[in-house]
C-alpha cells in the first residue's frame, strides 16, 4: 500500500482504509502487547478507536512498561 508512517494522520483508521482486516486487528493487538509489554484492555479504549493510529498509539505509550527495552 506504500504508506509513509510520518505522513499518516492520527485519525488514520487501519481497518476502514483496508490496511488490515479483522484477523489483522488480532495480529496488531498481539504485536503491540509483545513489543510494549502491555495488555490491551479493550474496555478502556473505545472499540471504534482500536484501529485508529492516534488513540492506539497514545494508549500504548501511556501503558508501556518504561523499565523494559522494546521487544524484550
Amino acid at each position: 500500500m506504500g504508506l509513509d508512517p510520518a505522513e499518516l494522520p492520527d485519525n488514520f483508521d487501519f481497518l476502514f482504509k483496508g490496511v488490515i482486516d479483522s484477523f489483522g486487528i488480532l495480529e496488531m493487538v498481539s504485536s503491540i502487547e509483545d513489543e510494549f509489554h502491555i495488555q490491551l484492555d479493550i474496555a478502556t479504549l473505545d472499540a471504534e478507536q482500536i484501529t485508529m493510529l492516534g488513540p492506539l498509539s497514545q494508549y500504548a505509550a501511556e501503558n508501556a512498561k518504561p523499565d523494559l527495552p522494546a521487544g524484550a
